[in-house]
């Protein structure tokens, strides 16, 4: 397995297998030990045992550092290179929103899933390649995987290079490394210590995957286990994960499984880098299970609300199972407390709740015992309703639902299985495949059975909704239909239904008691596979973020559970009525409208340029202005007068009635002054109430934000037009490198069909190297909707270009955070810039002719 090389001869091969002199590798090492890299230690045949982490610190000094005396610096500086996200690096100029092309670079290889990319630095990634060459189990799959690595000595850049297979054919995907934010450029790079800000004579270091292997195998793990590879789902688990299943019939399903939940396992670690609304409570009394505890509540949550316990699926984590499914959000909505249990990788493989193993799903004992102390924590710390606690979870999670269920169904009112298995479907691992990819079926008084054995509890009985697929492959649709007999039986009901209906399309069956009271519901979603069911459309009802296992199918399953619960039937802050006042809802700013001298018209194709002199003359045919009688920014007297006067052209003969469509008036048809009772009718509703100011709040007080200007346009005389707006970022300044991002935000009211148009200048600087980049985004809730990046190269636009009818359908019928933003970033002593100029910003509806 190892070469078990001193660090010595490990030196000494090294230079053989690099081309470099013995002598040189020596030097390197000498000036490792006295730059304080290196502990001093015994030389020659009694030195140390060479590690993956003393042959990385090695290679990266060989590699990256120009000269001997750079080698201390390099390492420093090299090993400490952040991932960076997977987008192109080819210099060049891209237009549009960035979202379409960061689809195009995956790598969820399982290599990149066992290094962590995301979070590792490079020296780190190094290091455990080198280890990974050790070990069979993970050798030829690094080798197949990894193409090489390469490390750039004229800026402070390294990268791996993985292969990826897609649509039949092998691609190469290049994870970078980069400096972090405030930290200091290696010497030669450093003016400050002589070095020179434009190396343009410095190379990049290649080194393909079969000499790093090479390497790899002459060093020497000395801590017990693979360090690497023990910090969660990763490749070498994956090939003994494979040989759990003993059922051959079972072994095709299960490495499916394994591949896509190494997907899951990828979209949820990303999110575990970024910000959660989750706060971890670590002393929560006795943990039996090692679980830990993660919690939401709402800010001004009351004594006495209701508590949701929701459980993640395997290889999830707390955070990316409330993400994808939305719990935190209906929390908000409908005001409760939510607690979210995590598994350790220590406990289970692949993160599962061990619902299978008998002492986690027995009462007071292992996790069951854990997530139980959990919930009295909760109740101790926020006063939950203890007769309003309910529990629900996702595959694992829904399995562990029913655990929680049966062994502790004096505390909860109600449950929701997704996805998961009936309670004690399962002893022992082998009967987890079996009960996963088959099923089995036992009669509805031998599930019952299995429940009232758990406690000594005789009821009242929680409610229970069970969700299923009936294409999933992972978990069988068998077990639902076992978990609705268990059920059943425990409530004496009858097997036949007492409702049966189509809800968003989908059927959905309820048993009632002789009261009437909904007690067990169920839901098929036809054709969906493995996972929780979203809505995730942004309307009333949806909640959740599709993503492995989220499938937006059109039904929102964490809100109809929470309907079926009874905790919708308070006012939500989403539904809530106009003048209705929801306790704990934060007050949002709504601005109606949002016009800086923009042309009404919307009739100029995107991309076209608008010279300078057009620009004056187009702010003054149309200065949409929120004033009396334009609420919206809408001329709405001027609108019913000209309709009125085109409906004269048709009533011209009528007996009574002049050409104009008036009988004893200016605008009054039939006697009847119709505007004046509309107008009327709209001051009484408070449209055009004053309060609604002026198109100048947009320009004057409504933008916020931080490197961008409202500058007064000098061609301009009207006091009352908006000024333009112009940002600056820079980057490379002096010792200020790093990614500079400046943007400016308005709230934006829009209606069912919105667009939105404006005319921009551009000069976006990034011509330094390959790596650095400049660009201008177009936001609406922090997701881009157009985009121009420049990755080591200028761009220019010296002319207006205009941008016209830009889609905002995804974001109709809410308020919006609308946001200009310019981004610069160095990673040399070089300055690279992003400006933007921005005018006449218009969003309104569009309409298409013939709509009703």
């Amino acid at each position: 397995m190892s070469g078990g090389l001193r660090r010595y001869e490990f030196g000494e091969q090294l230079a053989g297998i690099l081309g470099e002199s013995r002598r040189d590798l020596r030097f390197r090492v000498t000036m490792m030990v006295s730059g304080g890299v290196l502990e001093p230690g015994p030389r020659g045949r009694g030195s140390p045992l060479a590690t993956p982490e003393y042959g990385a610190d090695l290679l990266i000094g060989t590699m990256a550092a120009p000269q001997q005396v750079h080698t201390v610096d390099a390492i420093r500086c090299y090993r400490e290179l952040m991932p960076v996200g997977p987008e192109g690096s080819a210099p060049g100029v891209v237009m549009g929103s960035r979202a379409d092309r960061a689809n195009r670079v995956s790598s969820s290889s399982p290599l990149s899933l066992a290094l962590s990319l995301d979070r590792l630095r490079f020296g780190e990634c190094l290091s455990g390649l080198l280890e990974f060459s050790l070990f069979e189990t993970t050798r030829e799959t690094l080798a197949n995987e990894l193409f090489g690595i390469w490390i750039n000595r004229a800026c402070p850049v390294a990268a791996l290079q993985i292969g990826i297979w897609s649509a039949g054919r092998r691609n190469i995907v290049t994870r970078r490394f980069e400096l972090p934010e405030g930290e200091r450029l290696p010497a030669w790079l450093d003016p400050e210590r002589g070095g020179v800000a434009d190396p343009g004579l410095f190379h990049t270091v290649f080194l393909p995957v079969d000499k790093l292997i090479e390497i790899g195998r002459l060093t020497t793990q000395e801590q017990k286990g693979i360090s690497m590879l023990n910090s969660g789902f990763n490749i070498t688990k994956l090939a003994e994960l494979v040989e759990m299943v003993r059922q051959g019939r079972y072994r095709g399903q299960w490495e499916k499984l394994l591949a896509t939940l190494a997907q899951v396992h990828a979209w949820a670690s990303k999110l575990d880098t970024q910000d959660s609304r989750l706060v971890e409570v670590t002393d929560f009394g006795p943990n039996p299970g090692n679980l830990r505890m993660f919690t939401y509540a709402p800010r001004g949550l009351p004594t006495g609300a209701p508590l949701v316990v929701a459980l993640h699926g395997c290889t999830q984590s707390a955070s990316a199972y409330d993400r994808g499914a939305g719990w935190s959000d209906l929390a908000d909505r409908f005001r409760f407390a939510l607690l979210l249990p995590q598994q350790h990788w220590t406990n289970n493989p692949l993160r599962c709740f061990n619902w299978f193993r008998a002492e986690d799903t027995a009462r007071d004992s292992g996790e069951s015992a854990s997530i139980r102390q959990m919930i009295a924590r909760m109740s101790a710390d926020h006063g939950a309703d203890e007769h309003a606690v309910y529990v629900t979870g996702l595959s694992s999670g829904g399995a562990m639902t029913s655990v929680m269920l049966a062994t502790y169904p004096e505390v909860f009112a109600g449950g929701a299985i997704v996805a998961g298995a009936p309670y004690h479907a399962a002893d022992g691992l082998q009967e987890a495949f079996e009960t996963m990819f088959a099923g089995r079926s036992l009669t509805g008084r031998e599930w019952g059975d299995r429940v009232r054995l758990a406690s000594s509890h005789r009821g009242p009985w929680p409610k229970v909704s069970v969700w299923h697929g009936d294409a999933d492959t992972a978990v069988a649709p068998i077990n639902a239909e076992e978990s609705i007999k268990q059920w059943l039986d425990v409530h004496g009901l009858s097997s036949d239904p007492a409702v049966e209906e189509r809800v968003d399309g989908f059927p959905r069956r309820v048993w009632q008691d002789s009261r009437g009271e909904s007690l067990v519901e169920s839901y098929t979603i036809t054709g969906m596979s493995h996972g929780q069911p979203l809505h995730a459309d942004g309307a009333a009802h949806s909640c959740g973020t599709a993503a492995p296992f989220f499938n937006d199918v059109g039904i929102s399953s964490a809100y109809r559970i929470a309907k079926f619960w009874g905790l919708s039937n308070g006012v939500s802050q989403r539904e809530a009525k106009p003048g209705e006042t929801v306790t704990g809802q934060s007050e949002r700013r709504v601005f109606e409208v949002i016009s800086m001298g923009a042309s009404a018209s919307g009739d100029t194709d995107s991309g076209h340029e608008v010279s300078p002199e057009e620009d004056d003359t187009m702010n003054t045919g149309h200065r949409a202005r929120a004033k009396v009688g334009a609420p919206f920014g809408i001329d709405v007297r001027g609108i019913i007068g000209k309709s009125l006067g085109m409906a004269g052209d048709i009533l011209k003969g009528t007996a009574g009635v002049d050409a104009t469509g008036s009988q004893s008036g200016k605008d009054e048809l039939f006697g009847i002054d119709v505007p004046g009772i509309i107008n009327k009718s709209l001051e009484l509703a408070g449209t055009l109430a004053e309060p609604h100011g002026t198109s100048n709040g947009v320009g004057k007080s409504q933008w916020r934000g931080e490197g961008w200007e409202l500058i007064a346009h000098s061609a301009r005389t009207d006091p009352s037009d908006e000024p333009l707006l112009f940002g600056c970022a820079s980057s490379g300044n002096d010792r200020d490198m790093g990614n500079k991002v400046r943007s400016i935000s308005c709230e934006v009211l829009l209606g069912p069909h919105p667009t939105l148009s404006y005319i921009r200048k551009l000069h976006l600087n990034a011509a330094v190297n390959e790596y650095t980049k400049a660009r201008f985004s177009v936001l609406v809730d922090g997701l881009p909707v157009d985009e121009v990046s420049a990755t080591g190269m200028k761009h220019t636009e010296a002319q207006w270009t205009q941008r016209s009818d830009i889609d905002l359908m995804p974001f109709a019928d809410r308020t919006v955070t609308l946001t200009f933003e310019v981004s610069a970033h160095s990673n040399v002593r070089n300055e690279v810039s992003a400006k933007a100029w921005v005018d006449r910003i218009y969003v309104r509806d569009m309409v298409a002719v013939g709509e009703n």
